[in-house]
């Protein structure tokens, strides 16, 4: 995650699975996407959690560029808490933490440039991304060089989970990169 990873999760099984492309809520994709409907119902969950996912990747990225998290030892009183669970929250938590110790800083933003839904049920929903690393970089706090590994693929597919929790809120739980594939 150190070298730009944000969000890789896991289909779900069981979803009733429906495809619909839709462009991301602040950067429309280059190309037309063809868009399946989707119910009111289904539609309102799916920006209630991409809504969450935002939150999410505005937390992370601001404490991986500044080095700073809150960490609380209460968990659900951290930043993160509202919007992640399980073990992408460990995950999410675990990167931040090794930056801190290895003396790293995020410069940059990725840019998701697509999303397109590839299920929705009562209790989850998959979508998939496409991850632009290629603004982005992974520094030395002390040196300010860059500390990513060359060579690395820049624009890959992401899916991802929420999962909607007892307190109905809609929570990223899974996801998975798949760097060797290009988007």
């Amino acid at each position: 995650m150190a070298t730009g990873s944000i969000l890789l999760l896991l289909l779900a099984s069981g979803c009733a699975a429906r495809t619909v492309e839709v462009p991301p809520p602040a950067d429309p994709p280059s190309k037309p996407v063809t868009q399946a409907s989707l119910s009111p119902t289904d539609q309102q969950a799916v920006d209630q959690a991409w809504s969450a996912y935002q939150q999410l990747n505005a937390i992370y990225l601001k404490a991986a560029q500044s080095g700073t998290y809150e960490w609380n030892t209460d968990k659900t009183k951290r930043p993160l808490y509202p919007y992640a669970a399980g073990t992408y929250m460990s995950a999410l938590e675990r990167d931040l933490d090794i930056m801190r110790e290895q003396g790293f800083l995020r410069k940059g933003s990725p840019r998701v440039t697509l999303r397109r839904v590839v299920s929705v049920s009562p209790t989850s929903i998959v979508v998939e991304v496409c991850v632009d690393d290629s603004g982005t970089d992974t520094v030395s706090r002390k040196t300010g060089k860059s500390v990513v590994k060359s060579g690395q693929n820049q624009r890959y597919p992401v899916t991802m989970r929420a999962g909607l929790y007892p307190d109905a809120k809609w929570r990223w739980v899974e996801s998975r990169a798949d760097r060797a594939a290009s988007c």
